[in-house]
């Protein structure tokens, strides 16, 4: 299976299954039918169970012998999910971070730091800093809007 194949498997996932393929993603080791569906709220094992199964025949998950199931190894280093098309996050440490909240973030930060520069520094750097920050904001949207013009024009193919 190719990359893109394995990023539109894991973006086709949706909810029950999607939650917990995102909580093997963040535990990052063995998780168990029972475990699954005490953390992810669950109203039965069966539920958790048949959740797991279905993402094990898919093929992103397989099973120990002591009916554990785990990532697939190639998905094991995940550094990011996509998640449809206008939702990506990033995995840090078992924490999800959406790109957006990282690009907001630093818009925000950018900002303030402007305002700041303005008031307390000068003119000149506050307005240099702020075409810096605009130049990275205006550059990293244009790339974003490119992937999305490509996942389309994939869709279209």
């Amino acid at each position: 299976m190719t990359k893109q194949n394995d990023e539109d498997l894991i973006s086709s996932l949706t909810g029950t299954s999607l939650r917990i393929f995102v909580y093997a993603v963040k535990k990052g080791k063995n998780i168990g039918v029972r475990e699954s569906q005490r953390d992810l709220g669950l109203k039965t094992a069966s539920h958790a169970q048949y959740h797991l199964q279905r993402l094990e025949q898919l093929g992103l998950l397989g099973r120990t012998k002591n009916n554990k199931y785990y990532l697939d190894d190639k998905y094991e280093n995940l550094r990011s999910l996509k998640l449809g098309i206008l939702t990506e996050v990033y995995i840090f440490r078992g924490w999800l971070i959406p790109s957006l909240g990282i690009f907001s973030g630093f818009l925000g930060t950018s900002a303030i730091l402007t305002i700041l520069f303005y008031f307390f520094i000068s003119e000149l750097a506050s307005l240099i800093l702020g075409v810096i920050a605009f130049l990275v904001g205006g550059g990293y949207a244009a790339y974003r809007s490119m992937q999305i013009v490509q996942s389309f024009k994939q869709i279209d193919d």
